[in-house]
């Protein structure tokens, strides 16, 4: 981590507030992205990640080492999301109307240069983030935390609280998982 992330972590911790602001706005997109693919619907994935920063703000003077602080983040990340999940796990059905008036997605950037190059990537990036959805859990997070994240198998032993082996088995499941659904599609 560079020096100018730690200082404005330091800060943060001493109760400056326009360092926790900016630290923040450094790490939203990230803590929306982790999110994107743990949970499809965006209005829950809003609340989570409400939750995740008001945690962050709550929480910046407990983190004792600066330098874990992705560590850190990603432990209050799926902690939020495993409370996410118990909340809702006997909340009924609800259907969400914006759905059927907005056909609107979320979508990365795309760089390609022609029409036909941006229809197939598109796509693709469609496949990959529903497969990636549609994973158990077990697997989704790990893959998630590994791919979209970047953490390593040790940090994300840490954060699942499980051995670096079953990590790295549940992102290669994970990963064979996702490349039968693009081959799926690929052949279909």
């Amino acid at each position: 981590m560079n020096e100018d992330k730690i200082s404005i972590i330091k800060a943060a911790q001493k109760g400056d507030k326009l360092a926790l602001i900016k630290l923040i706005k450094q790490e939203q997109n990230n803590i929306y992205s982790t999110l994107f693919y743990l949970k499809k619907d965006e209005i829950d994935l809003l609340d989570i990640m409400q939750d995740i920063l008001i945690k962050i703000s709550r929480k910046i003077r407990q983190l004792k080492n600066p330098d874990n602080f992705k560590t850190w983040l990603n432990q209050i990340i799926l902690n939020s999301y495993y409370d996410y999940l118990r909340k809702i796990k006997n909340r009924p059905k609800n259907i969400n109307l914006e759905k059927f008036s907005d056909d609107s997605q979320l979508e990365l950037p795309d760089y390609s240069s022609n029409p036909q190059d941006r229809i197939l990537y598109s796509e693709l990036d469609f496949i990959i983030k529903n497969a990636i959805q549609n994973l158990p859990n077990h697997y989704k997070i790990p893959i998630t935390l590994r791919e979209i994240q970047g953490l390593s198998y040790d940090e994300i032993s840490d954060i699942t609280k499980t051995t670096v082996g079953t990590v790295k088995s549940r992102i290669a499941r994970a990963r064979a998982l996702i490349k039968n659904d693009i081959n799926r599609y690929t052949k279909g």
